[in-house]
């Protein structure tokens, strides 16, 4: 497959995008019930021919990962011997799901993780280190290989690794371009700096980051992002991604929020009634992946709460664009009458240089209210001073507990992601909903 990014709608009016969208998803409906077990029963008094507005597409059923976990094989829309590839999730909000992928698929998936970061300015007189494990039915490092390699770019999988050995790849191995996860990129620089690697002569000028958000909820910078920005002297760039969407939300080089591909997903912030809320205002993030043979999907909910930016960007791109991401539905933190998302305590903590790692615990306490304890690997002394700080920014008191690095781990088990938040609250007298963050 060759990449034309000219074959992308992102340069469309609006009006254009939505036209095309509204036929893309009348096109999908009516696909969907002649592949998918689940679909056909669910539309079953439903026609693609019923669709003749994207607020009557608004109005058809939402699918929860809830329903897909318990239902894997009704969703499944080819045969097995067109499966190619099967990836996993990561499990952090419950049960890994298994997904199988077409050769179809992987090329979809090559072509939008090469529209984002052609977005970004990434060409194929680039060099790039994907500092990203490729193994355990990870989607995301797959993914990010095979829209660099799309692209042209000389891609090179270092993966994580111990710091001398990072260290020695940037220096024999000079790459323009870094694609990780930003706590782990942060934690690298501080080794390296410690190693005598001399950022200002590094030959990085972008860097991709995954998995966590570089902004706060005001679309400001937040610490992670001041950090890496300080030491690699680059352009930095968030992108957001579900496996089970297999598409990405990336910035463009005007980095002020991840544009759709809407070629390739349709994506709406929505209430907890699944409709859509306005412009700025925080919902969920709900989208309907188009093109996807294996395991497509209609109006799924990720669980992730954000915004929809308005305007036009001013890179050009009509398509719509999100804000970071503030935190799993299913993890907002109720304090007092007060809600607080996830992201307002994890930038406040990691603008703190003293705590070396942190975790944060939801449980119930026995009123309305939540508990949150905050386990941090800091000095006994800086304890006062988190405190204080999470004070001035939530006006709300935490109870915060000196621990290590063993401690924590232990907490946060054998998951792939390292965890922020472990959420132990019962939603029920007889069942505990554990997830991470």
């Amino acid at each position: 497959m060759k990449f034309r990014p000219e074959f992308s709608w992102e340069f469309l009016s609006a009006d254009e995008i939505a036209h095309k969208s509204l036929r893309a998803l009348r096109n999908h409906i009516k696909h969907i019930k002649e592949v998918s077990p689940y679909y056909r029963d669910l539309f079953s008094n439903i026609s693609h021919e019923d669709i003749n507005t994207l607020d009557d597409f608004h109005q058809l059923p939402l699918t929860n990962k809830t329903t897909l976990s318990e239902n894997t094989a009704q969703f499944i829309s080819v045969n097995s011997s067109q499966i190619v590839e099967t990836v996993i999730t990561s499990g952090s909000t419950g049960i890994p799901l298994v997904l199988p992928l077409t050769s179809n698929d992987l090329e979809r998936i090559a072509f939008n993780e090469a529209l984002s970061f052609h977005s970004t300015g990434i060409s194929d007189s680039d060099t790039a280190h994907i500092m990203v494990n490729l193994d355990r039915l990870y989607i995301a490092g797959m993914a990010y290989y095979r829209g660099l390699v799309l692209l042209g770019t000389n891609t090179m999988r270092t993966g994580v690794l111990p710091v001398e050995i990072q260290k020695y790849y940037l220096e024999t191995l000079p790459p323009s371009v870094i694609v990780a996860l930003p706590s782990h990129l942060r934690k690298l620089s501080q080794e390296l700096a410690k190693l005598g690697f001399d950022s200002s002569k590094s030959s990085v000028n972008k860097v991709i980051c995954i998995g966590e958000s570089l902004k706060t909820p005001d679309m400001k910078p937040n610490a992670t992002a001041k950090a890496l920005q300080e030491f690699w002297g680059a352009n930095l760039f968030s992108t957001y991604s579900s496996t089970e969407l297999a598409v990405s939300f990336c910035e463009c080089t005007q980095s002020h929020g991840g544009h759709a591909h809407p070629e390739l997903v349709y994506t709406e912030i929505v209430d907890e009634h699944g409709k859509p809320v306005p412009d700025g205002t925080p919902g969920e993030l709900v989208a309907t992946p188009l093109g996807v043979e294996g395991v497509p999907l209609v109006r799924y909910q990720t669980g992730d709460i954000t915004y929809k930016i308005p305007g036009t960007c001013s890179c050009g791109r009509n398509s719509m664009r999100i804000g970071p991401i503030l935190g799993r539905k299913a993890q907002l933190i109720k304090i007092q009458g007060t809600t607080i998302y996830p992201l307002t305590l994890t930038d406040a903590l990691d603008e703190l240089d003293m705590i070396q790692d942190y975790l944060i615990i939801l449980e119930n306490d026995s009123s309305l209210s939540d508990r949150v304890v905050i386990h941090v690997v800091s000095p006994p002394s800086s304890v006062e001073k988190i405190a204080n700080h999470l004070r001035a920014v939530t006006k709300k008191n935490f109870p915060i507990l000196v621990s290590n690095m063993a401690t924590l781990q232990s907490l946060r088990g054998s998951n792939r992601k390292r965890a922020r938040i472990l959420d132990w609250r019962k939603y029920s007298h007889t069942e505990q909903h554990k997830t991470q963050v």
